[in-house]
This record gives C-alpha cells, sequence and structure tokens, in this order.
C-alpha cells in the first residue's frame, strides 16, 4: 500500500515522530514537508534530534495570510498526490497544513486519515476549529484521541465505523526522547535549578491578537515573577507582537524558543507550567508536571476533568489565584502528581495498525 504524511509545523513534526518510522516500516511511504513556518532546512534540527528522515517533499511555502498560505499548500500536494497516486493520505491536528493535505485529497477522490480528530473548543473564532472541523469532515478514517473526542464526532454525524478511539502519540514521542533530553545542558546554560522555576509559553492568536488579553496575562505574570523564576521561550509571532503590549519584567527569562530535547527537559523539570499550548497541555501531563492553561476553553478537557490540568481562564486575577496557590501549597502539586498521567502509551503503533487494516478491510 501507498501511503502520503503531510505536516508543516514542528508540533506536528514532533507528534509525529514515532509514526513516520512505524509507517515506513509496513507502507511504501512518502513524506511532504509544507513549510508551513519554517522550511526544511529551519526544522532540520528537529529532524536530526528526532532522528527522522528528510521529508521526500518540502514544499517551503512559508508564512502568509490564511488563504494565501493554504492555496499554495493545496497546488503542491496536489501535484505530488497526482503524480505518486497514494492509496491513502494522513494528516495530523489543526493547523493549515492538515487542512490543506485534506482538501486536496477528497477532491481527488483519496482517503483521507486524520490522526488527531474530533478534538474541539467550541470557540470558532479560533482558526484551529475550523480547521479540525472541516479536515474531519473531509476524511474517510478518524482517529481520535480519547472518548470526548469519539463523542464530538458522532454528535456531528460521523459513523462510528469511521472513528477509532487510539490515544495520543504524545506519550511515544516524550517517551522516545526523554533520555536524550535528560543529557542536554538547558537548566545549567539559564542558570535554573530543577522545581526552582515555572515555565511560561504563549502563542494562541486569541491571546496575543487581543492587546487587552495579552496585557491581562502579562499583568499576571509579572506578578508572579516576584516569587518564582519564570522562563518564557518566546515564540516569534509572539515577539512581533509583544512590542505593542505591557512591559515585561526584565526578571522573567525571555529566551529564544528551543529545540524539542531541551525543551522537554525544561518543562519536565519545572514546578508547573503555564501555556496556552495544546500540545505541552499533553506533555505536561507525560512528564507528571501540573498545567496551568491560559485560555478559556480547551480541546483536552479530558486532562482538566481528571484533575491534571488547571483551565484558568484569560482572566489575570484567576491566573495569579491559581498560581499562588500552586507556589504557595506543595500540596496542591503533590495531589495533581498523584493522580498519575491519564494518557498511555502505544497510540503509534496502534495507528499504523489501524490504518493497514481498514484499508485492507481487515475487521
Amino acid at each position: 500500500m501507498k501511503a502520503v504524511t503531510i505536516f508543516g509545523t514542528r508540533p506536528e513534526i514532533v507528534k509525529l515522530s514515532p509514526v513516520i518510522p512505524l509507517m515506513d516500516k509496513r507502507f511504501d511511504h512518502v513524506t511532504i514537508h509544507t513549510g508551513q513556518h519554517y522550511d526544511y532546512e529551519m526544522d532540520k534540527i528537529f529532524f536530526d534530534e528526532l532522528e527522522l528522515r528528510k521529508p521526500d517533499y518540502s514544499l517551503n511555502v512559508g508564512s502568509g495570510s490564511h488563504a494565501v498560505q493554504t492555496a499554495k499548500m493545496m497546488v503542491g500536494v496536489e501535484k505530488i498526490l497526482l503524480d505518486y497516486k497514494p492509496d491513502v493520505v494522513n494528516v495530523f491536528a489543526d493547523t493549515n497544513t492538515p487542512l490543506a493535505g485534506a482538501l486536496a485529497a477528497a477532491k481527488l477522490n483519496m482517503p483521507v486519515v486524520h490522526m488527531e480528530a474530533g478534538c474541539r473548543s467550541f470557540n470558532k473564532k479560533m482558526p484551529e476549529e475550523i480547521n479540525r472541523i472541516l479536515v474531519d469532515h473531509c476524511s474517510e478514517l478518524l482517529l481520535a484521541s480519547d472518548q470526548t473526542a469519539v463523542n464530538n464526532l458522532v454528535s456531528e454525524g460521523i459513523h462510528k465505523k469511521n472513528i477509532r478511539l487510539v490515544g495520543s502519540t504524545v506519550v511515544d514521542a516524550v517517551n522516545r526522547n526523554i533520555k536524550l533530553a535528560r543529557k542536554t545542558r538547558v537548566l545549567a546554560s539559564l542558570g535554573i535549578k530543577p522545581g526552582d522555576y515555572i515555565v511560561l509559553t504563549l502563542h494562541r492568536a486569541e491571546n496575543t491578537d487581543n492587546v487587552d488579553v495579552l496585557n491581562g496575562i502579562i499583568k499576571a505574570i509579572n506578578h508572579l515573577s516576584k516569587y518564582v523564576t519564570v522562563v518564557f521561550p518566546v515564540h516569534p509571532r509572539t515577539r512581533n507582537i509583544l512590542g505593542k503590549a505591557a512591559k515585561i519584567d526584565d526578571s522573567i527569562k525571555q529566551i529564544e524558543p528551543l529545540g524539542y530535547l531541551e525543551f522537554l527537559k525544561l518543562i519536565s523539570n519545572a514546578k508547573f507550567i503555564i501555556t496556552d499550548s495544546g500540545g505541552i497541555q499533553e506533555e505536561a501531563d507525560v512528564v507528571d508536571v501540573p498545567c496551568v492553561i491560559a485560555r478559556n476553553e480547551t480541546e483536552w478537557i479530558e486532562l482538566v476533568k481528571a484533575g491534571r490540568n488547571i483551565l484558568a481562564s484569560t482572566d489575570p486575577k484567576k491566573i495569579i489565584e491559581i498560581s499562588e496557590g500552586l507556589l504557595n501549597d506543595e500540596s496542591k502539586l503533590e495531589e495533581i502528581k498523584k493522580i498519575g498521567s491519564v494518557r498511555k502509551p502505544g497510540a503509534s503503533q496502534k495507528i499504523v495498525d489501524v490504518i493497514e487494516k481498514y484499508f485492507r478491510g481487515v475487521v
């Protein structure tokens, strides 16, 4: 069987890192890197760290408006699909890359597999939410990370025979790389010690494009920095916007984005994490570090319901209240850790098995 897997952002590369080698063993498999944010040369360190082979195709579409970016990717993907004629096209998650891949394949009547189907924030102001919905409804086989995602798909009229509950590849990605991550010296280079700092990440458009919301979050972080060291790897799009927002306190360690292994070591040794990233919410569960979500909703609500993550909203008062509660009472941190990880290993192998059986007609 011939298969194509499409990705375009670093989080997608990380989450697919345990899947791609397994696909290579079982399929005549090619990969397409759209270069949604970076071209392959800029992403090469990620491939090297994750021990992944070079993509078969690199489109290098770069940044642009949603329409321009998606259109460029569709044109590039369509040419490859017409030439390669795959039996199945795999896409992942919620960026413009899976949307472009799914649309191009579906319009060519090529079956689409969505490897992270059914995630919903129920906030259609988020471009990612629109992408998720459209990709799911273009797909023939929908692979869900948890039961909530399965329920979301069924409620939207997608037939159960097209849905499989497989789990999250984040667990396999973390487990595959945590030993290598421990060898990095990122903590020493930043002058910090395990458990003595918190990590902040901030990049979602609904947080960074709204100056009032961004100012509120910065206000909360500035307040917390009086009591604990805050390490802030600054996303490129966030850095471009920060100049228009409130001043970040000089005590906050603003650093350039890290490689995956360095970042994995950073978060796995933090006291807790404050983030608006969906991927980091999952990674926090796997590395057993409490996570405060600076958003008003989350796709990973099961992690919140399980008590592993805390949905704080973007209200600075709530972010401060929840964070101070964790800082002032170590028992709260220990209670979260005692619950144990919600995510389980093995999703990557399940994904490959399910794809092969489904398209070979094996029940």
